[in-house]
């Protein structure tokens, strides 16, 4: 009712009222009749009056009532608008045209900013913004679900995407329906947008998470089960199923479905555990039982489950638990209870490492083996039982298999704990991980010293002779093959000789075969110590003896059967008696004899056979040619130990003569042997003879003292100026002793080292320089000065002579002899010159024999000269009779000045 009409009623009947009763109370007043008129006069202006009152009142309380009204309206309205601000969803009002049909915005709620970024006025002033903003690819089901509600007048309920100011993609919850305005019958499209981007994105992981849990309950090895008790229903997954062998469909929800395939054996136990897990709070069931697959047989299951939920009263409302398959892990422990036998009752040591080869592990008999225990032992790497005896290139070779093929086999040598060095057969062998990392090493190892002793105990017997500990003939011939071939690569000699004893069968009759088997072992030991350690004895059988000497030439091969025979010389302690034993021997050389091991054996039997013959205790060579030839050095050699010891060896000295100043320098010493039968031998035939047999040396000493000496006695007798040049062959200069010696000299004769000269030959370079320039150094400290003889016919390196203080070069005579018919002596020899003059070095040429020799040498400035122009090679008196004499002065004036 409105304000205006309730006031009019109320005028209406307080009016008729006042009217109704006023006239009452008038009739019942005792009013003249005069006054009738001013009473109704009265009674109309009092009607006014109090009408005016009542309509004043009237009209003042319904304003009062419309403000309160309008108040508690704003008020109303701004908290609906406070409410609509604040609230996640966005209100809004479509009009629905009904000529296409087609929606204008009416209204929207002001929190629609913070839904999209826009305002609500941004979207009165541009009305395609909620329709142009969709994701394309919701915009044609949105509108046709619009266009669907609109003309069918159904609800709307949609999530689309729609694209915030910001630039991203916000989701959208759309839900409206169709209503008539009252006021207007217009029919509007009444509805709330709400963002559920985070329940959109919650909701997709949700979906995640449950996708990823039932990825891992169907995907894992463990199978899952969840009890409804009151129901006594069971949800079993796929992988429950699918453990025992069954598809999906073939297992229901009943609880008997696993209930009936335990083992019977197991059943009581399973269902005691259940009881007790359903009837006791905060418990867990573990239980590890079988159960039938659909094939029949049995697998061994561990069973695990917990409640969840309980009722008021405390009962088991809900059992979750898992099933996990032990069967490969019971076959594993079968397996490691296998292995672990097999670790602690194996007869052979097992060592396990990690990948860093640190022990992990080791059995008993590694102990036994070893004498270190597993406390001892564990930690360390197995390189801790190393004997030494191995060299690195073994271990790095070792280790190369072992990562190239993951397996190595073969003996080693190993230390206990004790020190005691053993030998063992070891296997190594590699475990592997999946991605070719290394896991573990195995090792299994057995001491095989004993078997390694026995098998060298038949070895050696199989190649020993049993009487005197030879070795047998076969071991001869294999070592005669292999020195063969040896001789063959390298072109060096050897030497088979074999022996017999003379007249052992007489000794063996005589005195029996005991005493002849005493005799055999005291004959081999002679043997053995009478040669060098890789020579071979050998008893071929009976009193026969073969000895294979490798790189041993025929000469040498005499040396040793000299020695021998000595060996023999001293009686024999047999059995109590003294035995005076004599062998033959019988020599035969390599290549001269044979190529062949038959071909020398046969060879030095035949020889033995020719000593024998010839009255035994003596030896012969195969061919009586090279017997006369070794016998002739053998006599040689033996007569020249005598040269020395009886004085029969002096020095003759040639003159070397200077171009510069026309004077006698200088002399050579020269040794020569006044041998008692053949007479007086040079050098040539007796030399080498004294190289081989290590004569060389003392001679050298000799020839040295005795140089030094006379060269003394000369100066003494008024000679001062006179070098004596000593020629040191390559055996003597390489003694380690040898600058000593030559000071010795010095000092015995007390001669000035300036007035000795040292003549070395280039090969002393060859064989150890270092040492050649150490000995160089400790001669020239001494103050001695050195040449090199025969410059130009050996080991000619520049190198050398710029490191060696060296004072003069000597030309060999193979030069000079042709200088003037050969172009190249020529070239070699001015060569030998410049640069010996270039190196501040002086040079000398022997051999010089006639006068053009001596003018091209003077005229190429060579500083000296010697040879038979001059003089020959003369003894100490006649030399110092021949520099006093004219003919001295004449040789010196020979042309070539």
């Amino acid at each position: 009712m409105s304000a205006a009409l309730r006031i009019s009623l109320i005028y209406l009947l307080l009016a008729s009222a006042w009217i109704w009763l006023s006239d009452a109370f008038a009739h019942l007043l005792p009013i003249p009749a005069e006054w009738a008129a001013d009473v109704q006069t009265l009674k109309g202006q009092l009607f006014v009056v109090l009408t005016g009152l009542l309509l004043f009142w009237l009209i003042r309380k319904e304003e009062r009532r419309q403000r309160e009204l309008r108040t508690e309206l704003r008020q109303t309205r701004a908290r609906l608008e406070h409410f609509v601000d604040v609230s996640p969803a966005v209100i809004y009002v479509f009009e629905v045209q009904d000529a296409h049909p087609r929606l204008r915005l009416s209204y929207l709620s002001a929190n629609i900013e913070r839904l999209t970024g826009f305002s609500a006025t941004h979207f009165f002033q541009h009305p395609s913004t909620a329709a142009d903003r969709l994701h394309p690819d919701d915009q044609a089901r949105v509108r046709a679900h619009l266009r669907r509600a609109a003309s069918e007048g159904t609800e709307l309920n949609l999530q689309y995407r729609w694209l915030h100011r910001d630039g991203s993609y916000h989701w959208i919850e759309d839900r409206a329906t169709i209503n008539r305005n009252p006021l207007t019958g217009k029919a509007e499209l009444v509805g709330n947008w709400r963002d559920i981007s985070q329940a959109e994105q919650d909701e997709l992981l949700l979906q995640a998470a449950e996708e990823r849990w039932r990825f891992a309950i169907d995907g894992s090895e463990i199978g899952l089960w969840d009890w409804n008790v009151p129901d006594n229903t069971v949800f079993f997954s796929t992988r429950w199923k699918t453990m025992l062998g069954h598809d999906e469909s073939e297992i229901g929800n009943e609880l008997s479905e696993w209930s009936s395939r335990i083992h019977p054996d197991d059943l009581r136990a399973v269902q005691a555990d259940v009881q007790t897990l359903l009837n006791t709070p905060h418990t867990q069931y573990n239980n590890e039982h079988r159960v039938r697959c659909k094939s029949g047989n049995y697998i061994w299951i561990l069973n695990r489950g917990k409640v969840v939920e309980r009722n008021e009263r405390g009962e088991a409302v809900r059992v979750i638990g898992t099933h996990t398959d032990l069967s490969a892990l019971k076959q594993r422990e079968a397996a490691l209870e296998l292995h672990a036998g097999v670790f602690m009752n194996s007869l052979e040591g097992i060592v396990i490492c990690g990948p860093d080869q640190r022990i992990k592990s080791v059995n008993h008999i590694f102990t036994d083996i070893t004498g270190y225990t597993a406390e001892e032992a564990i930690g360390q790497r197995p390189s801790f039982l190393s004997s030494d005896r191995h060299d690195a290139e073994f271990y790095r070779q070792m280790w190369e298999q072992i990562e190239q093929t993951g397996r190595w086999q073969g003996e080693i040598w190993n230390r206990r704990k004790n020190g005691e060095v053993y030998i063992e057969w070891l296997t190594i062998n590699v475990d592997h991980a999946p991605d070719g990392s290394v896991r573990h090493y195995y090792a299994i190892f057995s001491d095989i010293s004993e078997r390694k002793a026995n098998e060298e105990k038949i070895r050696h017997i199989s190649q020993h002779d049993t009487l005197t500990n030879l070795p047998n003939q076969s071991v001869l011939r294999d070592r005669l093959g292999l020195a063969l071939a040896h001789a063959q690569r390298t072109q060096k000699p050897l030497a088979v000789l074999f022996m017999d004893l003379d007249r052992f069968k007489i000794i063996n009759d005589s005195l029996g075969p005991t005493a002849a088997d005493a005799l055999l072992v005291e004959v081999a030991h002679r043997l053995t110590q009478a040669v060098r350690h890789q020579d071979t004895v050998s008893r071929q059988g009976g009193d026969e003896f073969s000895l294979l000497l490798p790189e041993v030439d025929a000469a040498d091969a005499a040396h040793v059967a000299q020695k021998l025979l000595k060996c023999f010389a001293d009686p024999f302690q047999v059995s109590g008696q003294q035995l005076v034993v004599t062998p033959s021997i019988g020599i035969a050389v390599y290549p001269a004899d044979g190529h062949e091991v038959d071909t020398l054996l046969q060879a030095s039997d035949m020889a033995m056979y020719r000593a024998k013959s010839d009255g035994g205790n003596t030896f012969r060579f195969h061919t009586a040619d090279m017997h006369q030839r070794v016998s002739k050095t053998l006599r040689l050699e033996n007569d020249l130990r005598k040269a020395l010891r009886q004085g029969e060896l002096l020095l003759h000295f040639q003159p070397q003569v200077s171009f510069t100043s026309g004077r006698v320098v200088g002399c050579e010493a020269l040794v020569r042997w006044q041998h008692p039968e053949t007479g007086l031998m040079p050098p040539a035939e007796f030399i080498p003879v004294a190289e081989d047999s290590g004569l060389i040396v003392p001679i050298g000493e000799w020839v040295l003292y005795t140089a030094t000496r006379q060269c003394r006695d000369w100066q003494l007798a008024g000679l001062q100026d006179l070098v004596v040049a000593v020629n040191v062959s390559t055996v003597q200069f390489r003694q380690e002793d040898f600058a000593q010696t030559v000071q010795h000299a010095l000092t015995a004769a007390n001669l000035p080292p300036r007035f000795l000269e040292i003549e070395i030959t280039e090969s002393v370079m060859a064989d150890n320089p270092e040492r050649a320039i150490r000995t160089i150094r400790q001669l020239h400290d001494l103050g001695v000065q050195l040449s090199i003889d025969d410059f130009g016919t050996g080991y000619s390196s520049f190198s050398y002579l710029k490191r060696f203080k060296i004072h003069k070069l000597k030309i060999d005579q193979s030069f000079v002899r042709d200088l003037n018919t050969d172009s190249n002596s020529a070239s070699i020899s001015q060569a030998i010159i410049s640069m010996a003059h270039s190196l501040e070095l002086s040079v000398i040429a022997e051999g010089v024999e006639t006068p053009e020799q001596a003018h091209w040498l003077a005229t190429h400035q060579c500083d000296e000269a010697q040879g038979y122009l001059y003089a020959r090679p003369l003894p100490a008196d006649q030399f110092e009779a021949w520099l006093t004499s004219p003919t001295s002065t004449a040789a010196m004036l020979q042309p070539g000045r």
